[in-house]
């Protein structure tokens, strides 16, 4: 028999939903508008000032800066974003917290913590999440990204397609087949040779979320950059 708990509500709950409105509110919505006409919001300015109020790390390992909480108050961090008059805002900052951040703060070394964990949760650092593909879609099963071994460390080849923050992120979980047909995690920076992120031009909705191609022709990625293999998928 499975014992369920129901959540209780606390004054640190309350406390994370008054900040996040009162951002939203003060730093957010009066901006929208022309953020939407302009296809792009200051995601850096934005991600710095939620950093500074510990919002970016809520249900993150204190040790790297998070304010280590269950996920109910993930929860009302989320809700909370349902204030944004705009959906592209609030995907920009999803990624940051709930997808391409999560896999490494609970299975990454502490070196990969401290080195991208530390600055996500801070907000010196936009993060995107590359999946899908142009062939692919969103099945991960069918993508053809390749981590190729190059002695201890791996050469990386293929593209991205759709991917949220892209353009403006320094810092990529780039999912790809290694030698084995594993689908491993791999993180690369802005600036490395050969990748590149050209922006996706003209979209019709969610237009201040920014949107692109993370193209990667030869990438060096040293082996330090490996993401633990969480899944085992093929």
């Amino acid at each position: 028999k499975i014992e369920v708990k129901k959540m209780q509500w606390t004054e640190e709950h309350e406390s994370i939903r008054e900040t996040v409105a009162k951002f939203i509110d003060n730093e957010i919505n009066p901006y929208v508008d022309q953020w939407e006409e302009d296809g792009i919001f200051p995601a850096k300015e934005v991600f710095k000032k939620l950093g500074d109020l510990g919002m970016l790390g809520i249900t993150k390992p204190i040790e790297f800066g998070g304010l280590g909480l269950d996920y109910s108050y993930g929860i009302v961090f989320a809700e909370e974003m349902g204030r944004i008059h705009c959906g592209g805002v609030s995907t920009g900052i999803g990624v940051q917290t709930d997808m391409a951040t999560p896999a490494m703060a609970k299975f990454g070394s502490d070196e990969l913590r401290n080195e991208f964990l530390v600055p996500a949760i801070s907000g010196d650092a936009v993060f995107s999440i590359a999946v899908s593909e142009p062939q692919a879609g969103s099945d991960v099963a069918g993508i053809q990204t390749n981590a190729v071994k190059d002695g201890d460390d791996y050469i990386i080849n293929g593209s991205k397609m759709w991917i949220t923050n892209s353009p403006i992120a320094d810092v990529f979980v780039v999912w790809a087949k290694n030698d084995e047909g594993i689908i491993r995690g791999f993180i690369l920076e802005k600036g490395m040779e050969g990748l590149s992120t050209p922006k996706i031009e003209g979209k019709m909705s969610l237009r201040t979320s920014v949107t692109g191609e993370i193209v990667m022709d030869e990438v060096f990625v040293p082996d330090k950059n490996e993401l633990p293999n969480v899944s085992g998928l093929k």
